[in-house]
């Protein structure tokens, strides 16, 4: 007998995966990279990704895992970005290619993966929302993840239209050839400033001012103005 107990949110992630393959092979030959370079740097992106997500889970609840227990470990975003970045880095060292080739061929399809992965995340009740009574709320009965019977705002439905929008805004860019540093600069301080805000939509679980999440969301939205204000500096030079 198959299992037919199939995690809705495991489908989601395979579909982000996937997603994520599909934009960086429609895009890639803009750049100076080989069809072969693509999937091998894929491997390790994807690799970075799993990796990431669940080594950061477990830094953020020491308290809950013992050990690193991998396959139990659950996953998280910034993680699996870390992740993605850190191993994409180890790529370019390894095989000698420009930084610019590569985080322009795979950051583009960053908000969609994220924005895909959130359905997941709404599906099964994960990185639920405050409590909310207002139009749209969503009640969670039989989640073993978000608390049963209270009225809760969909806050991954709107981070996956916004993201969703970002994705749009790059990919666009991408495609006329306008994505520059000026637009990574743009494109990482859209991200992280949608990330803080959005968080605070979110249950709170603790006492702490901002959440790992927005501690991170803020170290990106420097980096970002940084890169875009450094690129103005060099233009008027």
């Amino acid at each position: 007998m198959f299992n037919t107990n199939i995690s809705l949110y495991g489908i989601m992630l395979v579909i982000s995966l996937f997603s994520n393959v599909i934009v960086v092979l429609c895009i890639y030959q803009k750049y100076n990279l080989t069809r072969d370079e693509v999937i091998g740097a894929l491997v390790y992106e994807n690799v970075g990704i799993i990796i990431g997500a669940k080594f950061l889970t477990y830094l953020e609840n020491l308290n809950i895992y013992k050990n690193f227990d991998f396959l139990n470990i659950g996953l998280t975003s910034y993680g699996a970005l870390l992740g993605a970045i850190i191993c994409l880095f180890i790529f370019k060292i390894q095989f000698k290619k420009k930084a610019k080739d590569i985080y322009y061929t795979f950051l583009p399809s960053i908000p969609l993966m994220y924005a895909i992965g959130k359905i997941g995340c709404f599906l099964v009740g994960c990185c639920y929302g405050m409590e909310y009574n207002g139009l749209g709320n969503i009640i969670y009965n039989y989640s073993s993840n978000a608390p049963k019977n209270i009225s809760l705002f969909p806050v991954q439905i709107l981070e996956t239209i916004i993201f969703t929008l970002i994705f749009i805004y790059t990919i666009k860019k991408t495609i006329k050839n306008k994505f520059n540093n000026k637009e990574l600069g743009i494109f990482i301080t859209l991200c992280g400033t949608a990330k803080f805000l959005l968080d605070f939509l979110r249950m709170k679980t603790t006492s702490n001012i901002f959440s790992t999440n927005q501690v991170l969301s803020l170290i990106f939205i420097f980096v970002g103005i940084f890169i875009f204000m450094k690129y103005l500096k060099e233009e008027n030079d």
